[in-house]
């Protein structure tokens, strides 16, 4: 009977985790209707026909540099519970884990698949593994909001700074409270891990810039960094941000002066540049196997 309710258990959790994921699609297709109505797909060719390769180049590079930089962060979190695992593994995992995300929208996520192996393969304990990754997203969440609100400081009217500096030390103080409540393994490295998620979004916010400059545009980027920092946080609702992003950028053209057409193609650009490096999980996959990677202990 008990295995029963396991298995009907592990059929509706398939289920929720296939609904969610296809909601997330849709919404992802909504908003790129919604953004090709406004701004035809032939309008956003011809702008990446003028684009300056070498600019994108760059933002390649460090994008690429802040997703090496967010497996080290995870690393953190792994030996905060005593889970080794060499760097080069973890690199893989990782990038195995954005194909996940990118590429199969309806089956595992990559985060869920990172815990498949180093639970399954290696048996390190669910709750433990959860707990890292989970610890390693909020730390990165958390970093995104106070970048935003810093930001928006250059922005806002001098009497709403008071009110945007008490947010930020609200925000940041309850975060750790709550992970010193409830995580206290992750206290010691709670204030390391917060500046490299800070320097990981830095390096993002970097990466657009030089995709807006390929297109050349060379103004407003106080606005463009706030909007794509905040598109990284809504990115949660659709699938690996795509159409989300895009979005936001349309609004915000709305609001504020700067080229609708010209941000959705950067816009765009970053999501390719996101696709590129995915694929390298693909490779992973084809070259490597992960119950070969374990009896060669690679992974510890």
């Amino acid at each position: 009977m008990s295995e029963k309710l396991q298995i009907l258990g592990k059929t509706d959790s398939r289920k929720k985790k296939i609904f969610i994921n296809g909601l997330k699609v849709l919404i992802s297709i909504a908003f790129l209707y919604f953004v090709f109505k406004k701004i035809p797909f032939r309008e956003v060719a011809k702008i990446w026909s003028t684009v300056h390769v070498l600019y994108v180049i760059f933002g390649a590079f460090f994008f690429l540099a802040s997703q090496i930089l967010s497996v080290k962060r995870l690393d953190f979190y792994l030996k905060a519970n005593s889970f080794n695992l060499s760097f080069r593994s973890n690199l893989e995992l990782y990038f195995l884990g954005m194909f996940y995300n990118f590429f199969i929208p309806g089956g595992i996520g990559g985060d869920a698949y990172k815990v498949y192996i180093l639970n399954k393969k290696l048996g390190w304990e669910l709750k433990k593994i959860t707990s890292a990754i989970f610890n390693d997203r909020l730390s990165g969440l958390l970093a995104i909001c106070v970048l935003i609100l810093i930001f928006s400081l250059f922005l806002l009217p001098l009497q709403w700074i008071g009110l945007m500096v008490i947010m930020m030390i609200a925000g940041f103080s309850l975060t750790y409270f709550l992970v010193k409540k409830l995580f206290p393994v992750y206290t010691p490295i709670f204030f390391k891990t917060f500046f490299i998620s800070i320097v990981i979004q830095l390096l993002q916010v970097i990466c657009f810039l030089f995709l807006i400059k390929s297109l050349g545009l060379n103004e407003n980027y106080l606005i463009y960094m706030i909007v794509f920092l905040g598109s990284s946080i809504l990115s949660l609702i659709s699938f690996a941000g795509i159409g989300v992003r895009e979005f936001l950028f349309l609004q915000a053209s709305g609001y504020f002066n700067f080229n609708a057409s010209v941000s959705v193609s950067a816009s765009l650009l970053f999501t390719v540049i996101t696709a590129f490096f995915s694929l390298f999980g693909l490779v992973i996959m084809f070259t490597k196997r992960v119950d070969e990677i374990k009896e060669n202990k690679e992974f510890t």
